[in-house]
């Protein structure tokens, strides 16, 4: 059966991005790389040289070149060729090459060897809480700007509502301030859940619970919009999104 591969409308465009005439690989860039996954990837491929022939006998240019060479990887490669490709510092300042890499990304990351940036998600089971963490993963390996980095904690803020309405009972955790909350008031929600489910834990574990809600919390509020904060905040809501799911399922609390 022949390996899934990424539509071939999608090579052709990533084929004339990273080739462009005046901002892309030049043609011996394009062997020179094509050469080297071939070998690694054990793939024979049909563009071995930077010789198109004269006035393009052989092979009509170099956008043409990448797009026959990467046709014939598979899925996981052709993912891994585009992804790094895009990495290239040649590409740094390249909108195109970032559309390009978004795209990738958004669109394919079912081809990625390994998994995007963190290790694999342990869903909840909660649909859009685990839909959210999946879409800023995919995010934060795509994202290089300041305003993409901050959306990261934009869907970070409203993950962290989600997850508090999953669990609060308005009826059943009485908030600390004896304060109405909100739809939106994830701190409150959370807080009240915490203090009546953990009630008869130890201290510290409530102040763990406590400790990982307020980093999300704070972490989507930042707006230092760097990677660094961005996966932080990653982190923090796939940790208060198990700790809350754990909690809220132990027959023990």
């Amino acid at each position: 059966m022949e390996a899934e591969k990424i539509d071939e409308v999608f090579i052709s465009h990533a084929a004339d991005v990273l080739g462009d005439t005046s901002n892309g690989l030049s043609g011996s860039q394009i062997i020179k790389y094509c050469n080297s996954y071939a070998v690694e990837f054990n793939v024979n491929i049909p563009i071995i040289s930077p010789n198109f022939g004269k006035f393009g006998s052989i092979v009509p240019n170099k956008r043409t070149a990448l797009y026959k060479n990467l046709i014939t990887f598979n899925g996981m490669q052709q993912f891994t060729i585009i992804k790094e490709l895009c990495a290239l510092d040649l590409f740094k300042r390249n909108e195109e090459v970032s559309k390009l890499r978004y795209n990738l990304f958004t669109r394919y990351s079912r081809f990625a060897s390994t998994d995007l940036y963190m290790e694999e998600y342990q869903p909840t089971g909660w649909e859009r809480v685990d839909r959210a963490i999946n879409e800023m993963k995919t995010r934060l390996e795509a994202a290089r700007t300041e305003e993409q980095f901050q959306a990261i904690g934009m869907i970070g803020r409203e993950t962290l509502i989600t997850i508090a309405q999953q669990v609060y009972v308005k009826d059943k955790h009485p908030t600390l301030d004896g304060v109405e909350t909100s739809k939106t008031d994830t701190k409150r929600m959370l807080e009240a859940f915490l203090k009546y489910e953990l009630k008869d834990t130890s201290e510290k574990a409530r102040k763990f619970a406590r400790a990982a809600v307020d980093l999300g919390n704070q972490l989507t509020h930042d707006r230092g919009a760097t990677k660094t904060e961005a996966t932080m905040c990653l982190i923090s809501i796939q940790s208060v999104a198990a700790l809350i799911k754990i909690i809220g399922e132990n027959d023990d609390y």
